[in-house]
């Protein structure tokens, strides 16, 4: 070969490997600190980036307000008697227990479930190890009202010696209809929804009994004497329900602290009429 011919063969190889062509390009390491750059879909066969991983709930907050007060009545309560139908129900006929929609005494009402009205705690609540219990006892549901924790386990009990079956209901949506013969192991439910679970019993229709789930543990029930204590509660403003299965809801607003006591009070008429929904539950009971 020529010496011409080399200088040119070289003079093309120079210009070939300055414009990159027919050699792949040589990828530079980013500047220190650079952010590097993507464009378009990870390739085949390649990892893609790991998704953010999802932000997690705020912890559930700890306080030491409270809140106490008291349930107070006027007027006629309606009168609690021992349903009619119930002196033919089996076992259930031995012993005279009074019905107790509507229990008062020396102006106070029992069975007012209050509560901090759901969502109005921010945090994420886990329910109790601690299972709530509904027993039926004498054919009736006892406790007649109570609230629990969403996700919270609740023991069905029977401590009679006769059948029952529990049928359940979140406003007219039939939940679940179990029976539960005398002698049999108490049933396990839980709801992750809040709302009012009602428990009727279809072999003894004038059976009730209330279950109100929440997403915090803010809720009490007024005793016998109207009273009722929520403690532990973080300082804040907030609204507060109390609701009677038969009378229905009221609310409040409180401010509560973390050294001294909120106060409330709520009324109840025994003029007011019941709840559309409710007003039929004495209706044939005697």
């Amino acid at each position: 070969m020529h010496r011409r011919d080399l200088v040119s063969l070289t003079a093309l190889a120079t210009i070939a490997l300055t414009l990159g062509v027919g050699c792949p390009e040589e990828q530079k390491p980013p500047a220190p600190g650079a952010k590097p750059t993507t464009t378009g879909a990870a390739p085949t066969g390649t990892m893609a980036a790991t998704p953010p991983k999802p932000t997690a709930a705020a912890a559930a907050p700890t306080g030491n307000g409270t809140i106490k007060g008291v349930v107070s009545f006027t007027g006629k309560a309606p009168e609690m008697k021992v349903p009619t139908k119930r002196k033919d129900a089996d076992v259930c006929k031995d012993k005279d227990v009074t019905y107790n929609a509507v229990l008062t005494k020396d102006g106070k009402l029992q069975d007012v479930l209050v509560r901090i009205e759901p969502g109005g705690v921010k945090g994420d609540f886990k329910a109790p190890d601690k299972h709530a219990v509904v027993d039926q006892h004498y054919c009736m549901y006892e406790p007649r009202i109570q609230g629990v924790v969403a996700g919270q386990d609740v023991d069905i009990k029977n401590s009679d010696g006769t059948l029952h079956n529990v049928h359940t209901y979140k406003g007219t949506e039939s939940l679940f209809n179990q029976a539960q013969p005398k002698g049999s192991d108490p049933m396990t439910k839980q709801w992750e929804d809040p709302g009012v679970i009602k428990f009727t019993c279809d072999v003894h229709p004038w059976m009730r009994g209330f279950v109100v789930v929440t997403d915090h543990p803010f809720f009490a029930v007024s005793g016998a004497d109207g009273s009722f204590t929520i403690e532990k509660i973080p300082a804040g403003k907030y609204t507060v329900e109390a609701w009677h299965t038969y009378y229905g809801m009221k609310k409040a607003e409180v401010t509560v602290a973390d050294d001294k006591p909120a106060e409330l009070t709520f009324s109840y008429d025994g003029t007011e009429a019941a709840p559309d929904w409710n007003k039929d539950e004495l209706k044939g009971l005697w």
